[in-house]
């Protein structure tokens, strides 16, 4: 039988449920070209390039059904331009759904503009603003590892604003892959990244330290772009990289960091929908 010859109430549900069961998607964010001559004070024309998710494409009714689903489930980001004081101007508004959508964060590709990495009017403070609750953000990807977490606190002051983070996967650059000192490095830096993650939510939320570290468990991944893929490094592999290994992680059950984690791939550039590694 024909999709189209169900009842109409039959067909919305299967809309509904393919919407909230597709795989976990790579959603990135851009900067629109525009007017550069403002000062960090305004926010950027912003908007995702990433694809919509698959059921949006199917058919006119699908994706009338995915709009209105993703609209009542708070699933739909519209990022206000300008000055906050300025009357409100958006740009056209993306799907994300919180529980399970990847935040990406390009800032070392081609189309870095002005302002992107700042911590005042950036992609992350950008996102916290726009959203009705920051808390609600599960999984952000993360470039410019090293320089994030050894020279510039930008991303940790916004981080921290995101209170329930349950995994940070860290994007492995070229370069880092072809030194065993920047392998060194990016294990620092990755660790450093997490550890002011604890601490800065720890002090902004009074969640008492040893709770948030030893209780709440934080995943950690390492992931390269490989033709369009997400590629995650198994941890028993990068483990290796540096004496740290993976034993500054922790599980919420047992306090040690879980290194045997298998590898795998999640469509990425251009960002699209796809399983998430297990």
């Amino acid at each position: 039988m024909s999709l189209s010859n169900l009842p109409k109430e039959l067909r919305l549900q299967i809309w509904t449920l393919t919407y909230f069961a597709e795989p976990p998607r790579l959603v990135a964010l851009r900067t629109k070209p525009h007017d550069s001559t403002h000062d960090e004070t305004s926010f950027c024309p912003r908007y995702s390039p990433s694809p919509a998710p698959l059921i949006v494409n199917i058919c006119q009714e699908s994706r009338a059904e995915a709009y209105y689903q993703a609209g009542k489930a708070g699933h739909l980001v519209r990022h206000h331009v300008g000055a906050a004081n300025e009357a409100a101007r958006c740009t056209e508004a993306y799907f994300f759904r919180f529980d399970t959508d990847i935040l990406y964060l390009p800032l070392d590709d081609k189309h870095v503009s002005h302002f992107d990495d700042s911590p005042e009017v950036g992609f992350l403070e950008h996102f916290r603003i726009t959203v009705e609750d920051a808390s609600l953000l599960r999984n952000i990807a993360v470039t410019r590892v090293i320089k994030h977490g050894y020279k510039d606190g930008g991303l940790s002051n916004v981080l921290c604003h995101f209170s329930n983070i349950l995994s940070m996967t860290m994007m492995v650059s070229e370069k880092v892959l072809g030194s065993k000192t920047g392998q060194d490095r990016f294990v620092h830096a990755a660790r450093n990244i997490w550890m002011m993650y604890h601490f800065d939510r720890a002090r902004l939320w009074g969640i008492p330290t040893g709770v948030s570290m030893y209780e709440t468990h934080i995943d950690v991944d390492f992931a390269t772009l490989v033709n369009g893929q997400l590629n995650f490094k198994p941890k028993h592999e990068w483990a290796n990289w540096s004496k740290l290994g993976c034993e500054w992680m922790f599980t919420k059950d047992t306090g040690f960091a879980v290194c045997d984690g298998g590898a795998g791939t999640i469509p990425a550039h251009p960002i699209g929908s796809s399983t998430r590694r297990q």
